[in-house]
């Protein structure tokens, strides 16, 4: 800010040319502020009031010339700066619903329940749909890619307003709503990361895990009824946990392991709830899925064999519970020799686009847990997810960090 660059330079009487490159650097700079605040968990020290650089404008680069006696008109439509713009306005817009009660006073900001907040963010998609990426194509690898990765951050930013707390009720957790939210994140990010053109821009979002999405819809398999099963999610919650399990750098994060804890009593009880007469909409009459044609893995396996060993060591180097402790599962704090250790700060560090917030910090759980379930039968018949076992919820709790500010990572 020494040097003016938060002034817009038409107010300093510059030439057209500086104008706009001024403004092209004050507006990354802007990002930058607001991913330094996301990733350190507090808030952006450029204030709105302090500075007055307008946005760049959405034109080409060969409409800019050094020795240009006056700015370019705006171009409708798609331009070369049109992925970048987009990130420009999305940051604007975050530091809007995603820091606190007093930013937003000091800024000016108004203050917005969670359901306005929501409200505002689907407003924001519907113009940027229609000012940007309505003129997207999606046959081109950069604009597929403008498309799909502002599509994710917006639904993703969702999550972020409306992050579950552990004190609500434990109806209000299992929502249908929130659950297609957590299952649209992991099918755009995966779209992302399959899609070949646009390899080049994989370093992007490659390293951010989709924690608290990929823990709720383990969750939710865990406690539905068998009738809200999925083929899709499961089938979406699978291929985003083993992309990850092949990163080497992901074991040296705590929260894997509760990943790994989840996903264990998920293939539990998916596959005993297989075994469950389901509505004809669900499979086809007499037809079960048996757990190899899921790659249910080791877990599975150990369920299969009554002789497997107390403590079984899979190639991730995780103990998975014997048979006889999966009937009774008890939480990872409980069983000798799970120790957790603290993330390694260099492991999905969210860089906000692009990367939005950062995932939130796992803390340890202190409190103590109910008695756990003690057979499959136990599974719920309805959907709060309350009936089968506080445990596992509190492995949720441990590795989403709740009562830690709304966060989410950025593409």
């Amino acid at each position: 800010m020494k040097i003016g660059l938060h002034c817009d330079g038409a107010d300093l009487g510059l030439s057209p040319f500086e104008i706009e490159m001024r403004r092209r650097l004050w507006w990354q700079i802007c990002i930058l502020d607001v991913r330094t605040a996301e990733d350190h968990g507090s808030e952006p020290t450029i204030l709105e009031a302090a500075f007055n650089a307008e946005l760049p404008l959405n034109i080409n680069d060969t409409s800019l010339q050094p020795d240009m006696s006056e700015l370019p008109q705006v171009q409708p439509g798609k331009t070369e700066m049109t992925f970048t713009l987009v990130r420009f306005e999305v940051s604007h817009f975050v530091r809007r619903v995603t820091f606190s009660d007093r930013f937003c006073r000091t800024n000016s900001y108004p203050i917005l329940s969670e359901a306005k907040k929501c409200e505002a963010i689907e407003q924001f998609k519907e113009r940027v749909e229609k000012q940007y990426l309505s003129y997207c194509d999606k046959e081109v690898p950069l604009d597929f890619i403008t498309a799909t990765s502002t599509r994710l951050i917006l639904v993703k930013l969702k999550l972020a307003v409306c992050k579950l707390r552990k004190d609500q009720a434990p109806g209000m957790l299992m929502q249908t709503i929130y659950r297609r939210t957590c299952e649209e994140v992991l099918q755009h990010a995966q779209t992302l990361r399959n899609y070949e053109k646009g390899k080049r821009w994989l370093w992007l979002f490659q390293t951010y895990v989709e924690w608290d999405s990929l823990a709720y819809l383990l969750l939710h398999i865990c406690t539905a009824p068998p009738e809200e099963l999925s083929d899709a999610t499961w089938k979406i919650v699978d291929e985003i946990y083993h992309h990850w399990k092949c990163e080497s750098g992901i074991y040296r994060d705590r929260r894997w392991r509760l990943i790994e804890e989840l996903r264990f009593q998920a293939l539990s009880a998916r596959a005993t709830k297989q075994k469950i007469p389901q509505l004809p909409r669900a499979t086809q009459p007499g037809h079960h899925t048996t757990p190899e044609q899921y790659d249910l893995g080791p877990a599975a396996r150990l369920h299969k064999d009554p002789s497997a060993r107390a403590h079984r060591t899979t190639d991730t180097g995780i103990d998975q519970p014997s048979n006889a402790e999966a009937a009774a599962y008890v939480h990872p704090s409980q069983v000798a020799g799970f120790q957790t250790t603290e993330s390694n700060p260099t492991v999905d560090q969210p860089f906000p686009m692009g990367t939005l917030i950062s995932a939130a910090t796992a803390t340890s759980v202190t409190q103590p847990v109910d008695e756990a379930m003690s057979s499959a039968a136990e599974l719920p018949s309805g959907g709060t997810g309350c009936e089968w076992s506080a445990a596992l919820f509190e492995v949720f709790w441990d590795l989403t960090g709740s009562g830690q500010g709304a966060s989410v990572s950025w593409l």
